[in-house]
């Protein structure tokens, strides 16, 4: 029996002229620090997966971006937690990166160099799913 609580993030791809956008965990950090990710985070009660999603990235990044579609999921797992990352792919529209105190590094990244990420495991197999859809 799975005593485990499940948890849902929202994470966006934000992708810009081929390349994809992505946070460095600061150090500071308890979960994955110094990993990279895609920017997002968890709903606060009554919002929208959408509203949600551009609320964090616009405080995590500072970027405003409209969604396009969903990308896929990724899950992990804590001692007392399932995770459940849902990955929706994005368009950055107005704004120049600039990070919270959550992550001290940003990139852009290729999309076919994904895989060559310093990411946690479950974004990795995620972004080699996501990249075999996609001749990557």
């Amino acid at each position: 029996m799975n005593t485990k609580s499940y948890s849902l993030t929202l994470k966006s791809m934000i992708i810009k002229n081929g390349s994809i956008l992505l946070l460095r965990r600061s150090a500071r950090n308890t979960h994955d620090p110094g990993l990279w990710e895609f920017p997002g985070g968890k709903m606060n009660a009554g919002e929208t997966i959408e509203d949600a999603l551009v609320r964090e990235v616009k405080e995590e990044t500072g970027l405003a971006i409209t969604l396009a579609r969903a990308a896929g999921v990724a899950e992990s797992e804590l001692p007392e937690w399932r995770i459940v990352h849902l990955i929706m792919e994005a368009r950055a529209f107005t704004g120049e990166v600039r990070l919270s105190g959550e992550h001290d590094a940003y990139r852009w990244v290729p999309a076919r160099d994904l895989s060559n990420v310093d990411m946690p495991d479950h974004f990795k197999i995620f972004c080699r799913k996501y990249l075999g859809g996609k001749g990557g």
